[in-house]
């Protein structure tokens, strides 16, 4: 039993859930369906679903812990989904990341074996039976072209993602996640570099995960990022934002999906402007997150 009166396991795969919509249950079945023989347990923190997510859960056995709305901070809430759940391995996943096979558990937690890999990261590809298009920025690999990622990118390397990622526990609990109101994977990861750990990405290890926005949404989600990208050093001021948006070979990338007939929603061909004018907001204005 751990400290928390629960049955200890091998792997307990962590969700942070709000409104996760009919996905999620493709999402458990997938990680019920997985092939292996270690011992599994899925734990979730709920920051107040209202639309049904909670009952999802439930149908599948999964130990929920609730927390209000206005309480949920990525890192402190990804730290109490951690203190709840009971493995050796803690393995992060979004609740709209569907694994993509039934060796996907046994694929991304592997590298855990070796002491050189305190994490382990998977790739995200496009779902074919989701109902929307991949965004054609994030299919083209242009959507972090902003130089706030550079930076991060010179500075550690390829970036960890808790969209779909595994811990070897007695290192979270020697680092935590902290407070960080977004991008708490950039700011494990500058631990993870600080204290000399290395991460695997390991091929197989790949999840359906792709996204399409409005402008609401794009604003949203980039400007996020400029604010958690500063958090970790990583800012964005007025000349970054005038290179991004006077970079040729950006534009000349316009012109091309253009042409191809990719670019037919208002976030799709305004991305460019976008992108760098939210990641200037965030880095820039911004005090708190925007769900």
């Amino acid at each position: 039993m751990d400290a928390n009166g629960l049955a200890k396991v091998d792997v307990s795969v962590t969700l942070l859930t709000y409104n996760a919509g009919p996905l999620l249950d493709r999402v458990l079945r997938a990680i019920r369906r997985q092939q292996t023989s270690r011992s599994v347990e899925i734990v979730a923190v709920d920051s107040g679903s209202t639309d049904g997510t909670l009952a999802v859960l439930a149908q599948h056995d999964v130990h929920v812990t609730e927390i209000g709305q206005r309480e949920f901070n990525f890192g402190r809430t990804r730290d109490l989904v951690f203190e709840e759940s009971s493995g050796d391995i803690v393995v992060c996943l979004s609740q709209d990341a569907v694994p993509a096979h039934e060796n996907w558990l046994e694929r991304l937690v592997a590298p855990l074996h070796n002491s050189e890999f305190a994490a382990s990261c998977g790739r995200s590809i496009p779902d074919p039976d989701r109902d929307f298009p991949q965004f054609p920025w994030e299919r083209n690999g242009l959507f972090y072209f902003t130089r706030e990622m550079r930076s991060y990118a010179k500075k550690y390397g390829r970036g960890l993602s808790n969209a779909n990622s595994a811990f070897r526990r007695e290192v979270w609990e020697a680092l935590r996640f902290g407070e960080q109101p977004i991008g708490e994977d950039f700011r494990f990861q500058t631990k993870l570099a600080a204290a000399g750990h290395a991460i695997a990405f390991p091929g197989g290890a790949e999840v359906l995960h792709h996204h399409t926005y409005s402008l609401r949404s794009l604003y949203k989600r980039c400007r996020n990022e400029g604010l958690g990208l500063r958090a970790v050093g990583c800012g964005y001021n007025a000349a970054d934002l005038s290179m991004d948006l006077l970079r040729p070979s950006l534009w000349r990338a316009e012109c091309r999906e253009l042409l191809r007939g990719t670019l037919r929603t208002p976030a799709a061909v305004l991305f460019p402007i976008v992108r760098p004018c939210a990641v200037f907001a965030g880095s820039t204005f911004a005090r708190s997150y925007l769900r």
